[in-house]
């Protein structure tokens, strides 16, 4: 691991522009899609995550391969349990031991059910030859939403089809509302009731080879912006019309009195005159709990008190989120509390100081460092434990930070 320091300095510029690769949901599902249709050319903006690295070269491997590391990336985990029982391929899937801590075991007994053979040992999933075909699956209490989405993005190549019954209690479900919306530009028959999803045999028939931009790795540039002395920033590729929830992030960050404004595929934030800040946020982040670290940050940096609820996910990431962001924040001197459903209450203690030394623990976790560096910017120096962290969703997010005037120096801290 490679640690940095980061300390905050004057910008050169009162305006900035920033392109974000694709959003890595997207990529996800569309290289599934693509895949089951043989299509092969080049995607536009594919998201350049380590996470879509990994999945990309899983699919279209330059030497086949018996056995596949996944890393810690959870959702190609989830897609190719699926995706290589439906094409009846012998292969073993590994990767880090946090990996195997993540919840998986629900969506490999749905699939056995419609007739894969799939077994979980220790650190690798083994994929036999099975005979899978389509059917009725009523749905359990589950911990995410992919599950669903992994299912579904196969459904239209199952004999019979695909129906999923008991939608009630799906986390995310806003993610499993994003799949279907690119199932069926891509020529999937899908009917939606209260209840139910249903997915008739078929195949997708137009392949999508662009990617809207990442909305959630946009959050982090509105968090920087707000903190920063900067006029106004540009931000591509962001559409108006987005299926990823967390472009919901401008109504939040318009209540901090920052205003979006769209313009070619392109958003421009700027600063509301004399906007008043309220004392206190009450938000369900139920759809979009991506951007909750964001806006937790957010209102921590502007003394708000936040009352965040949906947050049950969280403790099924890459770290357990509540307890990583409760416990680093503590060394900003701020007062978090949680309950037994997850929702936390922050607020800034009165001991808070800037230009303070804050030594941060990621976890291992992306959006840990990502949520709490743009701090940098109120005058605390703070360490990040691994700088290469931040490639598993927004690998370039240390540069575009500096552009904000934040000074990096990979040397440890000294007193």
């Amino acid at each position: 691991m490679s640690d940095i320091i980061l300390t905050s300095s004057r910008p050169l510029q009162d305006s900035l522009s920033f392109h974000i690769s694709g959003s890595k949901s997207i990529s996800q599902r569309v290289l599934i899609i693509n895949y089951l249709m043989g299509e092969s050319e080049k995607i536009t903006n594919l998201s350049s995550s380590h996470d879509t690295e990994i999945l990309n070269n899983c699919l279209f491997p330059s030497v086949p391969q018996s056995e596949l590391n996944l890393a810690n990336s959870g959702t190609s985990l989830r897609f190719l349990i699926s995706l290589f029982a439906l094409k009846n391929i012998e292969i073993t899937l590994t990767g880090d031991p946090y990996l195997f801590n993540r919840p998986v075991t629900i969506l490999i007994d749905y699939l056995n059910y419609l007739g894969a053979n799939i077994y979980k040992e220790n650190h690798k999933i083994y994929i036999r030859k099975g005979k899978l075909i389509g059917g009725e699956i009523f749905l359990k209490k589950m911990k995410t939403s992919q599950f669903i989405s992994s299912l579904l993005l196969i459904s239209p190549y199952l004999k019979g089809g695909l129906k999923l019954s008991n939608l009630k209690n799906i986390p995310s479900y806003s993610y499993v509302e994003m799949t279907i919306s690119i199932m069926q530009k891509c020529g999937a028959r899908v009917l939606q009731k209260d209840d139910s999803i249903s997915v008739m045999e078929s195949k997708y028939t137009l392949p999508l080879n662009q990617v809207e931009s990442d909305w959630t790795s946009a959050s982090y540039l509105f968090l920087c912006f707000l903190f920063s002395d900067i006029k106004k920033i540009t931000i591509s590729r962001l559409l108006k019309k987005s299926t990823q929830f967390d472009s919901n992030i401008i109504d939040l960050f318009n209540i901090l009195g920052i205003h979006t404004h769209f313009l070619n595929q392109k958003i421009v934030l700027t600063k509301l005159d004399h906007h008043i800040l309220p004392k206190k946020i009450e938000w369900d982040f139920t759809n979009n709990p991506d951007t909750s670290l964001t806006i937790i940050s957010a209102c921590f940096g502007l003394g708000i008190e936040l009352r965040a609820t949906g947050l049950e996910t969280l403790a099924y990431k890459e770290s357990d989120r509540i307890q990583s962001i409760f416990q680093e924040l503590r060394k900003f001197d701020c007062i978090v509390t949680t309950n037994k459903k997850n929702n936390i209450c922050i607020k800034s203690g009165e001991n808070r100081k800037s230009h303070h030394y804050i030594d941060i623990n990621t976890y291992n976790d992306h959006r840990i460092a990502l949520c709490l560096s743009p701090l940098t910017l109120l005058g605390y120096t703070v360490r990040i434990d691994n700088r290469n962290i931040i490639n598993k969703s927004y690998p370039n997010f240390f540069n575009d930070l500096i552009k904000f005037g934040v000074i990096i120096n990979n040397k440890n801290h000294t007193t």
